[in-house]
């Protein structure tokens, strides 16, 4: 039995097409946080996580040739959310980090603080609605981001990845497969490539039956169809995850003159 795991958004669903109808596959969704806890505790074989956990955890292996979540601009669904009569980014004092994120919360103070030069103070979102509780900024991700976007349109949004690409130059890569302590996640590449290759030509009928409620069928086709990216090649994602690991400070300064090491990744 191969114990999968993957995020609960409709942008995982291209990769993971049809694997919850496969016999030997036991598919389990998870926000990004619990697939980062699953997967260290051997609860998972492989997951679709974030990729942040191949720069802090060499034992957890990222599978840099295969299918990913990532985006060479603007990505639609890894926000933040700007209090309608702010300035701008710079002014941001407060900012509300979505409890599930991994990857985007560390971006976000990324883009905050090496673009825009801001020092907010960084809290935890809680049961209530930071959209009423004062706060300048607001991170969200995957579905909940979507529709945030709609639900409130006096905020601004921010596309941390086209930021993040206006910062460095860079694609950005969100999530990938991410192998437990022990095991390759190359090793089920026969499984898992061909469930992204039937997925990715069926996005725009995901973005019509699955959708998110409350966001247009059309701007999700465009969402799956344009502005993710599931492929990169791999020496791009070496690169990606060297810049993020360098300017996050997850990179020590001995390792910063090779950079995120790929073989460590998978």
């Amino acid at each position: 039995m191969l114990r999968v795991g993957s995020v609960p958004y409709l942008v995982a669903q291209p990769l993971i097409y049809g694997l919850a109808d496969r016999a030997g596959v036991e598919l389990t969704f998870a926000p990004p946080s619990e697939l980062a806890r699953g997967l260290r505790a051997g609860r998972f074989d492989v997951a679709l996580a974030s990729s942040i956990l191949a720069i802090e955890e060499p034992d957890l292996r990222l599978w840099r040739e295969g299918p990913l979540i990532g985006a060479d601009g603007p990505v639609r669904s890894v926000l933040l959310l700007l209090r309608p009569g702010l300035p701008g980014p710079a002014a941001v004092r407060r900012l509300e980090l979505d409890p599930h994120s991994r990857t985007g919360r560390l971006l976000a103070a990324i883009v905050l603080q090496q673009r825009w030069l801001a020092e907010p103070e960084m809290v935890e979102a809680t049961d209530g609605d930071g959209f009423a509780a004062g706060t300048d900024a607001v991170q969200r991700i995957g579905d909940p981001a979507l529709r945030a976007a709609v639900e409130h349109p006096h905020w601004r949004p921010l596309d941390l990845a086209e930021e993040w690409k206006e910062l460095t130059g860079l694609p950005f890569v969100f999530a990938g497969w991410i192998g437990r302590p022990g095991f390759d996640p190359a090793e089920a590449a026969g499984l898992l490539g061909p469930a992204a290759d039937a997925g990715l030509e069926r996005r725009a009928e995901l973005a019509e039956r699955i959708g998110v409620p409350g966001v247009d069928p059309g701007f999700l086709r465009r969402y799956l169809g344009e502005d993710v990216r599931y492929r990169l090649p791999a020496p791009t994602v070496d690169r990606v995850l060297a810049e993020f690991g360098r300017r996050s400070g997850l990179v020590t300064a001995g390792a910063e003159e090779t950079g995120y090491r790929g073989d460590a990744g998978g």
